[in-house]
């Protein structure tokens, strides 16, 4: 994978992989299963069978620079996701209900990890995203004074400020012309 297709993290396509390739690989394949099927679509046209980005513009009926933009967010999505330690919802349910007082808190923790997406959260339990995103933020506040949920903590953080690199673009502070940058 080269630099410019956000995947470089990966290494070389060109040397017989490692056993940590390999399964860097497999959790790639995970992931790529929890991507929303359009952003999963991309990847597996660009990456996988090297369509260039203005055929699959053309096949989704999108500009190229839409194409170029959703594969950046996608590779970063994954690049975020496999690098997230994993846990089943029974565990990480049981570890919070203790902490954190309302079951609904402890849901929407458990679908931003599950999902990362607070339309797909808010989505799922009927409720709005800004309830999801402002119950996900102070949930985390509450986290960071209880004993014994650090690796929650750090993984909740992590995951707060990845949802801008997930979600969100913005112009270059510096006035010019460029191109949107992902933040």
């Amino acid at each position: 994978f080269q630099e410019s297709d956000g995947m470089s993290f990966m290494g070389s396509i060109f040397l017989e992989p490692s056993e940590e390739t390999m399964e860097k690989m497999e959790r790639i394949r995970e992931v790529i299963e929890t991507l929303p099927p359009t952003e999963a679509d991309f990847i597996d046209l660009y990456f996988f069978k090297r369509c260039r980005q203005t055929s699959i513009a053309k096949i989704f009926d999108v500009s190229q620079p839409t194409v170029c933009y959703r594969l950046r967010r996608a590779a970063a999505r994954i690049k975020y996701l496999v690098e997230t330690p994993i846990y089943t919802e029974e565990q990480m349910c049981t570890d919070l209900k203790g902490k954190l007082k309302a079951e609904e808190d402890v849901r929407i923790m458990w679908l931003m990890y599950k999902t990362t997406c607070q339309s797909a959260a808010a989505r799922i339990l009927g409720v709005s995203q800004g309830k999801v995103r402002h119950r996900f933020l102070r949930s985390i506040e509450i986290l960071k004074t209880k004993e014994g949920v650090d690796q929650y903590v750090e993984l909740f953080m992590g995951l707060r400020s990845n949802l801008n690199i997930l979600r969100e673009v913005k112009r270059p502070s510096n006035g010019t012309r460029a191109p949107f940058a992902v933040i």
